[in-house]
């Protein structure tokens, strides 16, 4: 990890990974000149000491979502220290030197329509996001808006290459499972429960007191997701009814939340069975263009049951979700790399063969 320094001289260029080819033949390669971000007058100049590796920004290279990616940098879950402030920007808010954190969302406009709902402020209607709209976070410096800082709490130094994952894997669980109002003691499904987004999900549910049943497959995971705290793992390519496994499990009562993080059209289109009267499903899980959820009515209408969206959260979640690491409640399961190993791990993660969260230093 890079050592904060005294004295805050910028260079011109910088070590990043830009994409060259963008698609399912995706190119990213590492150059050492490629420009430091000149900030404008209300924004903030961060030196990154890490940045994770989400796959989200493969999707964005890739355009699997159907949009297109704007620039050439990628990646939204930075960890650094600021060093330059905007000529608008007090720099008693937030000295140089300060730690902060870099998420997906570069600033919300506070004007439109969701941002004026409670909590919108992720769904902002004008929103920029870093991978998409912005250069990310796998370079040396970038460039956060003054009105958007992430102070990080104290963390100790071994678990430091853990916050650029909470910032984005553990906001989004953690936001989901804040979102279902669920109290201690109720229970929540998780699916997808032995990957990187499950295996926090498991964290931040137990943490707060909820029973968790965890579904994906293999032994590994089942060991994982039990290590974690899940109480019951059920396996999907060996179980035959999995809403009756999860019936079973719940004493006929179904699960008080499903947290929907597996992509695939069939495991969505589960939940709404298993769930329990006036029961919550989240959807977390982006799937690719053209699959649907498809239910009867009358199962959510006689149920009672609520489906919510879930996408990253506020700064205050953020705040929230920093919190658990800082107190040894959460921790994801990570490997660091030198940034020249980008491209191999996104050829890992393409191929479903990244254990856990991979996280990027620069020196």
């Amino acid at each position: 990890m890079v050592e904060q320094p005294t004295s805050y001289e910028i260079p011109k260029t910088q070590k990043a990974a830009v994409v060259t080819q963008y698609g399912e033949d995706f190119k990213v390669e590492v150059q050492t000149d490629f420009p430091v971000p000149e900030i404008k007058s209300d924004e903030i100049l961060v030196r990154l000491y890490s940045s994770g590796v989400c796959h989200s920004d493969l999707s964005a290279i890739k355009g699997s979502w159907g949009s297109k990616m704007q620039v050439q940098v990628a990646g939204h879950e930075g960890y650094g220290y600021i060093v330059k402030h905007g000529s608008l920007v007090d720099p008693t808010a937030y000295p140089l030197g300060t730690k902060v954190g870099v998420p997906l969302l570069y600033n919300p406009c506070r004007t439109c329509s969701a941002c004026l709902i409670p909590d919108g402020e992720a769904f902002c209607l004008k929103s920029k996001f870093y991978s998409t709209h912005i250069n990310g976070t796998w370079q040396q410096y970038v460039n956060i808006h003054s009105q958007y800082v992430i102070p990080v709490p104290d963390i100790s130094k071994e678990h430091e290459n853990e916050i650029g994952p909470i910032l984005c894997g553990g906001l989004t669980v953690y936001r989901g499972i804040k979102s279902s109002q669920a109290r201690a003691g109720k229970t929540i499904v998780v699916t997808g429960a032995g990957g990187g987004l499950g295996s926090l999900a498991i964290q931040y549910a137990t943490a707060i007191g909820l029973r968790v049943i965890a579904i994906d497959t293999g032994a590994d995971k089942e060991a994982l997701t039990k290590k974690l705290g899940a109480e019951v793992f059920i396996d999907y390519a060996k179980e035959k009814d999995i809403v009756s496994a999860v019936k079973n499990a719940t004493g006929g009562l179904g699960a008080h939340v499903v947290l929907s993080l597996a992509p695939s059209e069939a495991s969505y289109n589960q939940t709404l069975h298993y769930l329990a009267v006036q029961g919550t499903l989240i959807c977390i899980g982006l799937p690719k263009v053209g699959v649907n959820l498809t239910f009867p009515p009358m199962l959510a209408i006689m149920k009672g049951i609520r489906i919510i969206g879930s996408l990253v959260g506020t700064r205050n979640d953020i705040l929230e979700a920093l919190d658990f690491l800082a107190r040894d409640k959460v921790h994801p399961s990570i490997t660091v790399h030198p940034i020249e190993d980008i491209q191999a791990i996104l050829d890992r993660m393409d191929k479903g063969q990244l254990p856990g969260r991979a996280v990027i230093t620069f020196d």
